[in-house]
């Protein structure tokens, strides 16, 4: 096998685009171009069937078929792998096309797109913050779409995200006594992310801060909160042994 040959290999299996002829499609209407681009699409040879699309849209940006250019904009940059410019594709199509037939599935994309690149708990989560904003909006608006029981799960997996993230941060306040800022984050728990598995821990740490600060009724409260919502979780039985504590000094 030549050095060609494998370098022809090499190209299609990493999405390389050939040099494609743009100027021979001014001479051809919408519907031809967008057929060559599925063409190209179907064929796996993503980086030319983008080029195809966002010519189509140069050359006919009134017309219908721009919308399903967008789409498989966004389908094509996504299997390549180019995640900043397949939520461009999607986002634009969201905001040009906002009563689409395809729209909830532009939003299940843009959902998935940031929920595949949610980062490790210890650092900032945007794209698990994004990916909820996305999927909640598909959730709201289209709750009848096919792509709605999904998005639905990965609610679930994002909320744990967060609420992790939350219960992190406020460890990190209250290991150095920083106690407010640590109540104002396992509020957002509780306020927010109740249907996970940190609830309970950020009720447990709630009760901490508040014995730490002298708020004592504060403390009985919540642990009152926790036992009612989670009696027989592991929390609620370091809350009652904490405040039973407490009481006898």
């Amino acid at each position: 096998m030549n050095k060609l040959t494998l370098f022809i290999i090499a190209c299609v299996l990493a999405g390389c685009s050939r040099e494609l002829d743009l100027k021979l499609l001014e001479n051809k209407d919408a519907g031809e171009i967008l057929n060559m681009g599925k063409k190209e699409m179907n064929a796996k040879n993503y980086s030319d069937a983008v080029q195809i699309f966002e010519e189509l849209e140069r050359l006919y940006p009134y017309s219908k078929l721009t919308a399903d250019a967008q789409i498989y904009e966004g389908d094509c940059n996504y299997n390549l792998k180019k995640y900043d410019e397949a939520i461009s594709a999607f986002e634009i199509f969201v905001k040009t096309h906002p009563i689409h037939n395809k729209v909830p599935y532009a939003l299940y994309m843009l959902g998935l797109i940031n929920f595949e690149q949610m980062p490790i708990i210890e650092r900032e989560q945007d794209s698990t913050a994004k990916a909820l904003s996305y999927f909640d909006e598909l959730c709201q608006k289209y709750p009848e779409s096919k792509y709605a029981e999904d998005s639905k799960e990965k609610i679930k997996k994002l909320h744990q995200q967060m609420a992790g993230r939350e219960i992190l941060v406020a460890r990190y306040y209250q290991s150095r006594n920083n106690f407010t800022a640590s109540i104002g984050r396992l509020n957002t728990v509780i306020n927010a992310y109740l249907d996970t598995n940190h609830a309970p821990e950020a009720m447990l740490r709630l009760v901490e801060c508040y014995v730490a600060m002298g708020l004592l009724n504060e403390a009985k409260i919540m642990d009152k909160l926790l036992a009612k919502n989670f009696p027989k979780s592991k929390w609620a039985k370091y809350s009652k042994t904490l405040l039973s504590n407490v009481t006898r000094q």
